[in-house]
């Protein structure tokens, strides 16, 4: 596992294993979506896949479809805006396949947690 600012010849997504890397095999920094995490390296797919299963987690097996659905969302969506607190929440929403409401409820949730 490297730091962000090390130089590489491949990074490698330690859940997907997606890699990525310069066709001529020169040495590149980390992508700035990426994160070294106590898992190792991960991708931002997998970052979003994490916070979702994450926030899951919190919810009970028995739960409905539509409950679970929301809830991953949810954690989806607060990843994104903590990820990047200034990106606007249309963006965000893109990103996330939802709505800007969405987001703007994402982060006055956030805002009162703090």
């Amino acid at each position: 596992m490297s730091p962000a600012g090390t130089l590489a010849r491949r990074w490698t997504c330690e859940r997907c294993e997606m890699s990525i890397g310069r066709i001529d095999g020169g040495r590149v920094t980390m992508p700035e979506s990426w994160a070294s995490t106590e898992g190792g390296l991960l991708c931002l797919a997998c970052r979003r896949e994490r916070a979702a299963e994450v926030a899951l987690d919190a919810v009970p097996e028995e739960s409905t479809r539509d409950t679970r659905v929301k809830v991953r969302r949810a954690g989806l969506i607060e990843f994104e805006v903590r990820r990047e607190p200034d990106r606007p929440d249309n963006a965000i929403a893109k990103a996330c396949h939802s709505s800007p409401s969405a987001v703007a409820a994402a982060r006055r949730r956030l805002e009162q947690v703090r």
